[in-house]
């Protein structure tokens, strides 16, 4: 929270919803709240992440919106730095990069948000095209707490978190790049991402982890189908993203992954790799 209220940028709107904390969270933001009259305080029934969002999205007034997680620290200059960029070149988003605040810590996931190897900051993209080299690249990255984003363009597009899953960055993000027609890079890292024992990310991959990447693959394969000339970038990234998704699933057990094999098999056979389909069948058998 203090991360936010120490910009450098000051005309903004700091909208905190408690959704449905069962801890002190809410008695702390209530005395940050005395001390810092831009924040906003709404309480909710737990609805979860997706619905927390789509309401904070429907309450705010500001020409772009930043969707901070509350575990994490955004660097002071970062949202002043995003909204120049995004005045001077009338974009739809602006994206940067990230870093671990923890490294120390082992949490066995791979994470990396470099991407300044293949991006040029001074470019200004097509959001179909940078998704594409992103994906070429193997540097894509869903994180939604990586753009800054024109708040009219997200209302026009009508793209929301869809409630109800996890993985919600993977759907959202992905439209948001699609829908846009005018995106560039900042080259810093000004997102730090503190990880949590079981926090989403961490926490043991489960068949409702597969259940909810067949929901987001479901709804980008409709897209695709209202929007033909995004067909090819969309089954690239249902490829990456379900052919990772099989790997991880030979940890499930042996009912779980019977199902996500016939899903695989069913239904999306195109975006999963004979190796990663066998070693979900059969890789705790040869480890055996």
């Amino acid at each position: 929270m203090r991360s936010i209220m120490d910009q450098t940028l000051r005309d903004t709107e700091i909208i905190i919803i408690n959704d449905g904390s069962t801890d002190t969270s809410l008695d702390i933001i209530q005395k940050l709240s005395e001390e810092d009259t831009r924040i906003q305080i709404y309480s909710q029934e737990n609805q979860g992440l997706s619905a927390t969002r789509n309401r904070g999205i429907a309450l705010a007034s500001g020409r772009y919106i930043y969707f901070m997680d509350s575990d994490d620290y955004l660097e002071p200059k970062a949202l002043e730095t995003c909204l120049d960029k995004c005045e001077k070149n009338n974009l739809d988003f602006v994206f940067f990069d990230a870093d671990i605040l923890n490294k120390e810590h082992d949490f066995s996931i791979n994470l990396t948000y470099d991407r300044d190897d293949y991006t040029d900051e001074n470019e200004l993209y097509n959001g179909i095209d940078l998704l594409n080299i992103l994906l070429d690249n193997k540097c894509y990255t869903p994180s939604a707490c990586l753009n800054f984003i024109n708040l009219n363009h997200l209302r026009q597009t009508k793209n929301l978190f869809l409630s109800g899953i996890i993985h919600e960055d993977q759907l959202f993000t992905c439209i948001l790049y699609l829908e846009a027609r005018r995106i560039m890079r900042i080259n810093d890292r000004f997102f730090k991402r503190r990880l949590r024992e079981d926090s989403i990310m961490t926490r043991r991959f489960s068949r409702r982890n597969m259940d909810c990447y067949f929901i987001v693959s479901d709804h980008l394969l409709a897209y695709a189908n209202d929007h033909p000339i995004t067909k090819a970038t969309i089954d690239k990234y249902l490829f990456q993203m379900l052919d990772a998704a099989a790997w991880l699933s030979y940890r499930l057990p042996l009912k779980d992954r019977l199902y996500v094999a016939s899903q695989y098999i069913r239904k999306y056979r195109e975006y999963v790799s004979t190796k990663n389909l066998l070693i979900l069948l059969f890789k705790r058998l040869i480890k055996a």
